[in-house]
């Protein structure tokens, strides 16, 4: 006489379940970041400062920060900006010959 055996698969436990889907959200949460650093990249501190209204790579009190004049000595790129209060400056990043920013400068003024 045979025996009849019915093997339905076994059911996932309450224990396996939670730690199964925890683990795949966490790598896609993990991989989610990974790609808005790729894509957006860093920040850091040093290229991100506010002098007024311009938005200098060297603001004050860095030791790279000069004045206007001096800045435009070096090739460079120059933007006016206001504050909508009446402040209006001239900004500036002086670039080395390697095309770095190795210095800001500005000039501000009420009109």
């Amino acid at each position: 006489m045979s025996e009849v055996h019915d093997h339905a698969p076994p059911e996932e436990s309450a224990v396996t379940a939670p730690r199964s889907r925890r683990r795949i959200l966490g790598m896609l949460g993990a991989g989610g970041l990974a790609t808005a650093a790729a894509v957006f990249g860093r920040s850091t501190p040093a290229l991100a400062g506010n002098y007024n209204c311009c938005n200098l790579a060297f603001p004050p009190p860095s030791s790279k920060y000069v004045s206007y004049s001096t800045c435009k000595t070096y090739t460079n790129y120059d933007w006016l900006c206001t504050n909508g209060a009446g402040l209006y400056c001239q900004c500036c990043e002086g670039k080395n010959s390697a095309g770095t920013t190795v210095v800001s400068g500005a000039s501000c003024k009420y009109n």
